[in-house]
């Protein structure tokens, strides 16, 4: 019975979607080409390159020297290897969802196991800061666009240390006997299929978004809470119109950040779905993240 009210639900909802798609079909084609645009522009851009930069990398067995240099570090403080460096870095350099991208190829390379995986995902998640320094310098003075990129990174850090007594047992790869073929043809391929991936998921989430907020009675924070929850540019965007404090601004500002919004979750379930790698610790991780981000907002 519940699973024909979800599926009922479910198909309501679609045919609501296809009506307003119809009914506003130059709104969705506008919308369609924006993200379109947004894609090539800001993110094809950015990832593309660092895909086949990090295959590379890691077939060259880069992580080991990582491993060699902050290994000690790494056991200390957060009771992980230190390929969790390499994944933080790149990460940081490249913006999400690269560090699903890079997991997934060092557990297929066997350079790490799927647990430590699944505990890097908590802790790994690091929005494009070029992306963040040109969305929230619309809205914030350099000050606060510092204050909150700060407190962004800074959090995975804090959950990183929080997690350090729940890390898997660090497994004994020998990374250094572990080098594999360089393949630049077959790294272009896996990197441009895991683009148009993301390139549907920015759109579909764009028009649903619009969906939503057009079809229910949502006050103008709501608009930019719900359109935030599902993608982090239209929250974001939304948010300078939006007629209140600057504290609250930046609350609503770190926590669609933080979560990241449905489409990054999409996208990051996306890229692990052909591993054992579990998406569960990434949304995990994201929700603690949420709420130490809010907690260093209200007390800096």
């Amino acid at each position: 019975m519940k699973e024909k009210i979800t599926n009922f639900t479910f198909t309501l909802i679609l045919f609501i979607s296809i009506y307003f798609i119809f009914k506003n079909n130059q709104e969705i084609s506008k919308l369609i080409i924006e993200g379109t645009n947004l894609f090539f522009t800001k993110v094809f851009t950015s990832l593309f390159p660092m895909f086949i930069i990090n295959d590379l990398l890691i077939s060259l067995n880069i992580p080991y020297y990582f491993y060699k240099i902050f290994n000690n570090i790494f056991q200390k403080l957060f009771k992980t290897s230190a390929i969790a460096s390499y994944v933080l870095i790149m990460s940081l350099i490249s913006g999400t969802p690269s560090q699903a991208y890079i997991l997934e190829t060092l557990v297929k390379e066997k350079k790490i196991t799927v647990n430590e995986a699944n505990h890097y995902l908590y802790f790994t998640y690091f929005s494009n800061p070029l992306f963040l320094t040109l969305m929230l310098s619309s809205i914030f003075n350099t000050n606060i666009v510092l204050k909150i990129i700060i407190i962004h990174y800074l959090s995975n850090i804090v959950i990183a240390f929080i997690m350090r007594n729940n890390a898997p047992k660090i497994s004994e790869q020998k990374l250094a006997t572990t080098k594999t073929n360089i393949s630049l043809t077959k790294s272009i391929k896996k990197s441009m299929s895991t683009l148009l991936m993301i390139l549907g998921t920015i759109i579909f989430y764009m028009i649903l978004t619009h969906i939503t907020i057009n079809i229910l009675p949502l006050n103008n924070h709501l608009k930019v809470l719900t359109a935030g929850f599902f993608e982090i540019t239209r929250g974001l965007n939304l948010l300078t119109t939006l007629d209140t404090t600057l504290k609250i601004k930046e609350l609503i500002a770190i926590s669609i950040i933080s979560f990241g919004g449905l489409s990054i979750n999409t996208q990051i379930k996306g890229i692990l779905e052909d591993t054992n790698i579990k998406y569960i610790y990434f949304l995990k991780g994201r929700i603690m993240q949420t709420i130490i981000s809010v907690i260093l907002i209200i007390i800096i």
